[in-house]
């Protein structure tokens, strides 16, 4: 044989797809070399069962005492209760987690951004018990490492039935016309003796006994917890991805296998699989024990309420749920496969493209699948505080009941281990000296310190500190203003928000994307019906909703929660852009951008843009926007020129009076001058009378008084009552001489 045909061998070899022998072989060593407790011998499972106690503040196991005292200290329950009230209330208290964001920013691609976000929203929370299933997923996470939820497509449907004593031709007809509504048993009919519309007595056929079944369709995107003890994963596995095996073991009643698989179930050699009960992977565990005798149940082998009737269909199985990478059809690429298998029986085959399963680790160990718990953060504190605890409690049983060192020839044993009030003891002998107490040792006066150390070191190691609370009283005392409070608690809860954003990043992310994945490809042209976020009844075709939406998970921390984008929304339409108005440069703003900032602003506020706005890519908004705008444009126009006009008016207007008042002013000039011409003229006359009269009675008559003068005087007068110089007009000036007639003198001369 040449060595090409050896190559060529060893190709075909390499090529051979893997049959069922080799894939169960696969399978169950998958099972063998995967972290679980199937023999009660992991050491993941011990240290869930030490939570577990723990938890329960139960002298069990780690925790059993070593004397009088059984006492548990609460710090783990108090923690673990503590992150889960406010990581509850952070991430889903509100009903709401899926929060899409659209490739484009239109009306459009919001609304449709808001519609997937209410789909799955609607999924998680109304077609499944949302609330309870996340609040179990996220408290196993913090009590035992690692918590898996699931999620799958299942088309079921329940059935009620409906019975009439009698009932109507039409009426029947109408109820049957519902493809929902089908006929059980056969139809009896008979005549009734009724009236028509006239009142005469007619015969109408009327149907007897009818019995009818309606069915309701309750196809959805099923969501459940994984138990710990039935989740399985390669030990070398950095994450659910990158797993060579991942599976899930679960016990399943031979009813349920025929009633899911009911072509496959025919071929099943029921006796070759065995009974489950007995079988190594579903026998009895630690883990279930634990929680059993937590609540105060017992649990023992074959305890299952479906072994109390023990009937064929009843029988249990074991049936494991697998995802693993396979070359089923020998292209030499092995591809990701899903398979149920019981025993040796393949149940379920198919392709698919991601293992729908999502996990939650509170403390995550770099490059590991599995990290740490609150429990195991806080597992020192607990068995420190518990130790002490148990010591102060015995230090107080033995100081009220000590031991004492009696002789047993003066005292008799039995009286003093039960006494009681007013009893006799016999003694032979001194009883003083026979019967002695052993006084317990002091507690040390470090005791107490060493509590409070204890719970600080408590605080530090998990983060959930009394601020973070509210339990801090002493950040209300007097100097603490209310800003103080806010950054002590701010500050507290860093590390909380810090562990919510790592949920919301991964477990809560990927159960949203394969929640909204599975819906549109599972669901693609069937229309859905459901609620939106303001309880209104609508319908949808997954399949119509985009694929390349960006998720964020609806949780108020991080940089994208709602409240910091209303507050950016804000900051950048109140005061960016009209600062660019008023700078200038309003040329530079997007003319879409008030409308951008207006989609964003109600999607930050779970509401529908559409609501509110139309969608300004369409283009017969485009039109109707550039009409609008050609007449802003134009009444912009309009209204510059009537400013422009406006700015004319107002200066003609102040020319106008600026003339007016000089006008008035030379009216004035000339009405005083005409005044001073009357008053001289006057004077003149009254001067010439005084002159006859002189000359006829022989008087010889005073010169004349100087006009000029007389002015002056006068000036003279006014300026002295005023504190001005009488012979310097106020500018400074020397006062001009003016020539004229002369006055008419003064009275009190003559």
């Amino acid at each position: 044989m040449t060595k090409a045909t050896e190559i060529v061998n060893f190709s075909s070899r390499y090529r051979e797809p893997v049959g069922d022998h080799e894939l169960l072989a696969m399978i169950e060593q998958g099972v063998m070399n995967s972290v679980g407790d199937f023999l009660n011998s992991s050491d993941l499972a011990r240290e869930r069962q030490k939570a577990t106690y723990e938890y329960g503040m139960m002298p069990q196991f780690h925790l059993t005492p070593q004397g009088v005292s059984q006492i548990v200290s609460s710090d783990t329950v108090e923690a673990v209760e503590g992150y889960t009230a406010i990581l509850a209330e952070l991430m889903f208290n509100n009903n709401r987690l899926a929060r899409f964001i659209p490739a484009g920013q239109t009306p459009t691609d919001f609304h449709q951004a808001k519609v997937a976000s209410d789909l799955v929203n609607y999924a998680i929370f109304k077609q499944n018990p949302g609330w309870e299933i996340l609040n179990t997923w996220v408290k196993s996470a913090l009590l035992w490492k690692n918590s898996i939820v699931r999620w799958e497509f299942i088309e079921d449907f329940d059935y009620s039935f409906e019975e009439y004593e009698t009932i109507s031709q039409d009426n029947l007809d109408i109820l049957l016309a519902d493809s929902d509504i089908e006929l059980v048993g056969t139809l009896k009919y008979d005549n009734e003796l009724t009236t028509d519309e006239e009142g005469n007595a007619v015969y109408e056929m009327v149907y007897k006994d009818v019995r009818l079944k309606r069915k309701h369709n309750k196809t959805r995107i099923l969501i459940k917890n994984v138990h710990p003890e039935c989740f399985r994963i390669t030990r070398d596995a950095h994450s659910l991805d990158d797993a060579a095996f991942v599976g899930i073991q679960i016990d399943m009643t031979r009813s349920e296998v025929r009633k899911f698989f009911p072509d496959i179930a025919e071929n099943i050699d029921w006796d070759a699989i065995g009974d489950g009960s007995y079988d190594w992977a579903t026998k009895y565990t630690e883990e279930q024990a634990a929680r059993k005798r937590l609540v105060g149940e017992e649990y023992w082998l074959g305890g299952n309420s479906r072994e109390l009737f023990p009937s064929e269909a009843n029988r249990q199985i074991t049936v494991i749920e697998c995802w693993l990478r396979c070359d089923r059809d020998g292209d030499g690429i092995a591809e990701l496969k899903h398979f149920i298998i019981a025993g040796s029986t393949i149940l379920l085959e198919e392709d698919c493209d991601s293992i729908p399963l999502a996990t939650l680790c509170p403390f995550e160990v770099p490059h590991e699948f599995f990290g740490l718990s609150v429990a195991d953060m806080i597992r020192p504190a607990t068995m420190a505080t518990t130790a002490i605890l148990r010591g102060f409690v015995e230090n107080v049983y033995l100081t009220n009941y000590s031991p004492k060192l009696a002789d047993p020839n003066v005292v008799d044993f039995s009286a003093l281990q039960n006494m009681k009030p007013k009893q006799i003891i016999a003694t032979n002998g001194n009883p003083q000296t026979a019967v002695s107490a052993l006084t317990p040792d002091t507690i040390s006066t470090g005791t107490v310190p060493l509590l409070e150390t204890l719970q600080l070191h408590k605080e530090q190691a998990t983060g959930l500190s009394k601020a973070a609370q509210g339990l801090n009283d002493t950040l209300y005392v007097s100097g603490n203003s209310e800003e103080k409070m806010q950054k002590a608690m701010s500050a507290a809860q860093v590390r909380i928000q810090y562990m919510a954003r790592r949920f919301a990043e991964t477990g809560f992310k990927r159960l949203i994307e394969g929640v909204y994945k599975t819906m549109r490809t599972k669901l693609r042209g069937r229309v859905v019906k459901y609620y939106d976020q303001n309880d209104i009844f609508k319908e949808v075709d997954p399949g119509t909703l985009p694929s390349n939406l960006l998720l964020y998970v609806d949780v108020d921390v991080g940089e994208n929660s709602n409240s910091n984008i209303v507050k950016k929304m804000s900051l950048v339409g109140n005061q960016l852009l009209p600062a660019l108005k008023q700078a200038g440069a309003g040329g530079a703003i997007n003319p879409e951008a008030a409308v951008k900032i207006a989609c964003k602003t109600l999607e930050a506020l779970d509401l529908d843009p559409l609501d509110y706005l139309v969608d300004y890519t369409d283009p017969t908004f485009k039109e109707k926007a550039q009409q609008s705008r050609d007449g802003e444009i134009k009444a912009e126009e309009k209204q510059r020129q009537l400013q422009e006009q406006a700015t004319q008016l107002d200066l003609a207007q102040r020319q106008a009076t600026l003339d007016l008042t000089n006008i008035q002013s030379k009216n004035a000039i000339q009405d005083n001058t005409k005044q001073l011409m009357v008053a001289l003229d006057k004077s003149y006359q009254e001067w010439a009378k005084l002159h006859i009269q002189a000359a006829k009675e022989g008087v010889e008559l005073p010169p004349q008084p100087d006009i000029t003068k007389l002015l002056e005087i006068a000036k003279s007068v006014i300026n002295s009552d005023l504190g001005v110089d009488a012979s310097r007009p106020q500018g400074g000036a020397p006062m001009p001489q003016v020539q004229g007639p002369a006055a008419a003198p003064d009275q009190t001369q003559m």
